[in-house]
């Protein structure tokens, strides 16, 4: 028998998958949000460039996709946690609310705006969840 062959892209993309679901299944919960984030900004970047391309198809995918993401950011804030979901709650409503807009009227001032919203988000996580690592040699966040 004699199996079909599969182009580099196709080969790398299913490598990069099984890459990507094993830090999933191995990071702490701290670095999954980070990797959220990072997901976010990259659908963020796509929905930009579609949005400059005429490309409403991967406009809505890539936005449609930030706001899946925003929402799984949303929903796994912890309550009993206090101030951090009091804060954060409102504020990825608001970006949810933007991503919506942007999407429905193709405007990249508004995907940029969330860009600018995000990416101090995302990094000030990222330091976080590196400190806490640091700190604590070789424990999960």
């Amino acid at each position: 028998m004699q199996w079909p062959r599969a182009s580099g892209g196709v080969v790398q993309a299913v490598g990069y998958g099984a890459y990507r679901r094993v830090q999933a299944e191995t990071s702490s919960p701290g670095e999954l949000i980070v990797l959220l984030y990072d997901a976010l900004l990259k659908n963020l970047g796509r929905g930009i460039d579609g949005i400059e391309r005429g490309d409403s198809e991967t406009v809505n995918l890539a936005l449609t996709r930030a706001q899946d993401i925003t929402l799984e950011l949303r929903t796994s804030l912890d309550p009993n946690t206090g101030d951090l979901a009091t804060l954060l709650t409102p504020l990825y409503d608001y970006i949810f609310r933007n991503l919506v807009d942007a999407n429905v009227r193709k405007d990249a001032s508004v995907v940029r705006h969330v860009l600018d919203v995000v990416t101090p988000l995302r990094d000030a996580w990222d330091h976080a969840v590196r400190h806490a690592i640091g700190t604590k040699g070789a424990a999960r966040v």
